[in-house]
């Protein structure tokens, strides 16, 4: 039985016998147990996990991997939202979730920092989450990370981590310091929110953005305005372009922000703001650091 808060495992596999074979087990006993059961995968993993429970697939959530692997901010909301689901029918759950990434070497570090907030994400919930890494399809730097993310590691039985790190603290020393953009211009700042909307409006149809993209950074950069007049002293300066092919606004204040690498990545809890957090959702991409300017936080379209 899961315990009353996050058990978060790793397992590494050479085949997809030995997936079935340890995931089946971790499954079945659950399932004996009364836990709800999760199993993330590709459509094609999906399938052979179906194939190897029989009949007790019709108790399982199976979830295909690749709605959820997108961007590190929606796969924890994703993931969080499945297991409060489940949640709701059995005092427990448990999952086996396959990690899927692409190829592109910048985006390794950002989804090892993701396994790291996994552990603060679903920290209140009891759940028992095992990520599995395949080792014949994921890159060795991923692979390597495996043991920094995930207290327990499953090898002829479950073991704590020799390399585990706090995951802020990880997440903070892979998290890149953002580069200079100055090829953004400034638009009039002010505190007037609407003011502040309509002009980021008429910049994203001047950039040509698409209109789904466009409307998701518009109520992105929106909710980061409003924090910056509630909590940072209001706005100094706020500052739009293209960068890398992609439109770019950034949103400074006058306060001295936050430093926390997890802020805007956890699901909001009662008591707790939202903005950050429906901002990363949002954007393709969201920054926050200190400039001469003042506090920044800038969002990627």
């Amino acid at each position: 039985m899961c315990s009353e808060k996050l058990r978060h495992g790793a397992l590494v596999y050479e085949s997809d016998d030995e997936y079935v074979a340890r995931s089946l087990a971790f499954l079945k006993e659950g399932l004996e147990a009364g836990e709800g059961c999760i199993v993330v995968h590709t459509r094609d993993g999906i399938a052979m996990m179906r194939e190897a429970l029989g009949r007790d697939a019709d108790r399982v959530t199976f979830v295909d991997a690749g709605s959820v692997y997108t961007r590190p901010a929606r796969a924890l909301a994703a993931y969080c939202g499945t297991l409060l689901r489940e949640l709701r029918n059995a005092p427990s759950v448990r999952a086996v979730a396959d990690l899927q990434i692409g190829p592109l070497r910048g985006e390794w570090d950002e989804w090892t920092g993701y396994e790291a907030l996994t552990n603060l994400a679903y920290a209140h919930l009891p759940a028992w989450v095992v990520c599995t890494y395949d080792v014949n399809g994921l890159p060795d730097e991923v692979l390597d990370g495996m043991g920094t993310t995930h207290p327990e590691v499953l090898g002829d039985g479950w073991r704590a981590s020799e390399h585990f790190e706090d995951p802020r603290e990880l997440v903070r020393r892979l998290t890149p310091e953002p580069e200079p953009l100055p090829q953004l211009r400034s638009l009039a700042p002010g505190d007037d929110l609407e003011r502040f909307r309509e002009r980021l409006a008429r910049e994203l149809i001047a950039a040509k953005v698409p209109e789904a993209a466009a409307l998701d950074i518009l109520v992105a950069a929106t909710e980061v305005a409003a924090n910056a007049v509630r909590h940072g002293g209001g706005i100094e300066d706020v500052r739009v372009g293209t960068a890398a092919g992609r439109f770019v606004c950034e949103v400074i204040d006058r306060g001295d922000g936050f430093d926390d690498p997890a802020a805007g990545y956890l699901v909001p809890r009662a008591g707790t703001g939202s903005g950050l957090w429906v901002a990363r959702q949002l954007a393709w991409r969201l920054e926050s650091f200190h400039s001469p300017r003042g506090f920044t936080v800038r969002l990627w379209a």
